[in-house]
C-alpha cells in the first residue's frame, strides 16, 4: 500500500523525508493511502493515523508504516524478529524483503474512510476471502476498486462523505 499526498513523481520524495521527519519529531502523523495493496482493509483515499513505534513494540497482525525505495508503504506485519519485521499487504502474494528498525516508521491506530473512523484490525473470514481473490486476480482487484469509487461517489452526492478537497487539509 504506497501511502503518499504527493502529485509529482520528483517531488514524492522530498514530502515523503518531511513527513517522517514530522512523524519522528510530533509522534503523530496523518498521511492519505494511495494504493491497493491492504484491501479490503485499506482502500486507495483512506486516511490513516500513523503513531511513532519502536520495532520492539511491533506485534504480528499490526498495521506498519515503512519507508523504502523514497516511498512509504502500509503493510501487515507477519513476523517479527529481534532485528526486523516480515510484512504483506493482504491483496499481495508474496512477502516483502525484512523490514529494519530504520525502515519502520510508526504503527497505524486507526484508519477514516467512506465517512466512518476505525481501528485497524485482523480481516475477519469474508475479509480474509476478498483479500485472497484480490491476491491471485487483478480482475477482481480492478473490480473491487471500481465498486468502492462507485460507494464513495454515492456517499459524496448525498452528503455524507465530504469531498476529498475536505480531506487533504
Amino acid at each position: 500500500m504506497v501511502v503518499s499526498s504527493a502529485t509529482h513523481a520528483g517531488t514524492q520524495p522530498f514530502k515523503c523525508g518531511v513527513a517522517a521527519e514530522l512523524l519522528r519529531r510530533f509522534g503523530q502523523l496523518r498521511l492519505r493511502v494511495t494504493g491497493a495493496s491492504m484491501l479490503p482493509a485499506i482502500w486507495p483515499g483512506d486516511i490513516v493515523t500513523i503513531h511513532s513505534v519502536r520495532l520492539s513494540d511491533v506485534s504480528r497482525g499490526d498495521l506498519v508504516l515503512f519507508f523504502r525505495g523514497q516511498r512509504f508503504f502500509v503493510h501487515r506485519v507477519l513476523d517479527v524478529s529481534d532485528d526486523s519485521l516480515l510484512t504483506r499487504g493482504d491483496s499481495v502474494l508474496g512477502p516483502d524483503l525484512p523490514v529494519s528498525s530504520q525502515e519502520l516508521l510508526g504503527r497505524v491506530v486507526s484508519i477514516t474512510g467512506a465517512g466512518s473512523m476505525r481501528a485497524p484490525s485482523q480481516l475477519r473470514v469474508i475479509g480474509t476471502l476478498v483479500a485472497l481473490a484480490a491476491r491471485h486476480s487483478t480482475l477482481v482487484c480492478n473490480l473491487l476498486l471500481r465498486l468502492h469509487a462507485c460507494y464513495r461517489q454515492r456517499l459524496r452526492a448525498t452528503d455524507v462523505f465530504p469531498p476529498e478537497a475536505a480531506w487533504s487539509n
